[in-house]
């Protein structure tokens, strides 16, 4: 087709876009290891001196670091594997620690194969192209996680971790495939069972108790709730047992693990390590969450006491730092609270919850602010109530605007739980001072040994959580139009 029939614009635009895509499809075609040096590392001299300088620093670096490595002595490491991992979890009840954990591994395979499943179907009802996740790449994706277990487990002196590890990975692969080949009906609730396994998984862990019965029973009680909602269910007798069979089969559990079942386990009181790192991390995300879309909500409420409530939290909360709220748990905090005093744990794991929702709440809260009036006002417009406005409308898209903060705070949590040394909890980095103050270890100079080790499964974790972060946004099209 000819351009002489167009306007000086429009040819313009034509050839833009012509350019565009044949630069686009240059781009995309495969370059040899040699072209593609030559295009992203010495395409000019300045980036050619930039190359060189830095790759002479980053070989120099690499070099002495792995001599360093390979020199150092890893047997505090080794002597000490168990205390970085659980801290002073009893030998005797260290089955609990692999029952609860292949449990929790179940529930995220599980879980993660049903709302993949699910992401397809909806998908597909939507006329959209879904690429369903390879296992290799899935490696790509977990890859740090992978090696720093590996890595870990190198330093065990028997095989039982290795043995522990390898059924895991198994679990991990067969429990994603029966989510992802579970019928419709249970991948729709998928979120709930996983709930009430990581429930049962810490019941095991910690004992049974009237807590862990309560929050079984919290889930059960939700589950119905949803399922009384939905209109999607047959009518008659079909839909009330869909409506109340899970309800049901999480009541026996309750009954059974709490009743028929009764054990004293391993109060997280006594917990440590790498274990009370992770755990104190994901129950304070998880805590932390829901309260700080609360109260991201209360703070631009049109309630007066609400709204000066939520301010008044969030501002003390972020206008202190966080060891300071750690020895407040630990020396005032018992005098508010009827009973006994709780575990140092229990008081830490209250103030830290408290502080990751007041960082929530702002992050939310920024979030709340991005979405345009005009879509809660044709929402409201057309009947829709207050809280469905919320629901539905608002908070998907302030939540999906702010991922790159949210994540960035959960990472900055995972680092905070080091200060739980502060009053006493033998925390993952607390360890490698408890090792080197051994009688065997102590005044060797093996604290750099100790520290590296700490730091690599920190970088490991966080490095993963900012990748799927990542992944996340691009998925969702974060700062796209």
């Amino acid at each position: 087709m000819s351009n002489s029939g167009l306007s000086a614009g429009d040819a313009q635009l034509m050839n833009a876009v012509a350019e565009a895509e044949a630069e686009s499809a240059r781009h995309g075609q495969d370059l040899t290891p040699g072209q593609w040096a030559k295009k992203n590392l010495f395409d000019g001299v300045l980036n050619s001196i930039f190359t060189l300088v830095f790759g002479s620093i980053a070989l120099v670096t690499i070099w002495f670091g792995a001599r360093w490595f390979i020199d150092s002595d890893w047997e505090i490491v080794r002597a000490n594997l168990r205390l970085f991992m659980v801290g002073q979890f009893p030998r005797d009840d260290l089955f609990r620690l692999w029952v609860s954990g292949y449990i929790v591994v179940f529930m995220g395979g599980f879980v993660a194969g049903a709302m993949a499943h699910n992401a397809q179907d909806l998908a597909d009802m939507q006329g959209v192209e879904y690429e369903r996740a390879t296992w290799g790449s899935l490696l790509r994706r977990f890859w740090t996680i992978i090696a720093i277990i590996i890595f870990f487990v190198s330093f065990a002196r028997t095989a039982l971790p290795y043995i522990g590890v390898a059924g895991g990975m198994v679990l991990a692969v067969g429990s994603r495939e029966l989510g992802w080949r579970a019928p419709a009906a249970v991948r729709a609730r998928s979120v709930y069972i996983g709930a009430a396994l990581f429930i049962i998984s810490m019941m095991v862990l910690a004992g049974t108790s009237r807590l862990g019965g309560f929050a079984l029973g919290a889930v059960a009680l939700a589950w119905v709730a949803s399922e009384t909602g939905k209109r999607d269910l047959p009518g008659g007798g079909a839909g009330m047992v869909q409506r109340w069979a899970p309800a049901i089969l999480v009541a026996v559990v309750v009954f059974v693990v709490t009743v028929l079942l009764p054990y004293d386990g391993y109060g997280w009181e006594d917990w440590g390590g790498l274990h009370i790192t992770l755990f104190t991390t994901v129950f304070g995300i998880g805590m932390g969450m829901p309260i700080g879309i609360l109260l991201a909500l209360g703070r631009r409420s049109d309630l007066p006491v609400l709204k000066t409530a939520s301010v008044i939290f969030i501002e003390f909360i972020r206008g202190v730092p966080l060891i300071s709220l750690l020895l407040f748990s630990n020396l005032m905090l018992p005098l508010f609270l009827p009973g006994d005093r709780p575990a140092d744990l229990t008081l830490a794991v209250i103030v830290i919850t408290g502080f990751s929702a007041a960082y929530i709440a702002e992050i939310v809260r920024g979030g709340l602010q991005a979405v345009p009036k005009g879509q809660t006002e044709a929402a409201q417009a057309s009947g829709m109530s207050a809280g469905a406005v919320q629901r539905l409308i608002v908070l998907p898209q302030a939540l999906r605007a702010v991922i790159p903060a949210m994540v960035g705070q959960f990472i900055s949590l995972f680092k905070d739980t080091s200060l739980l040394s502060i009053i006493g909890i033998l925390e993952f980095l607390r360890v490698s001072d408890v090792a080197n103050a051994q009688p065997d270890f102590v005044g060797k100079g093996l604290a750099p040994v100790t520290y590296v080790f700490v730091a690599l499964g920190y970088a490991a974790f966080a490095y993963t959580l900012s990748k799927e972060s990542r992944r996340l946004e691009t998925r969702l099209g974060v700062g796209v139009r």
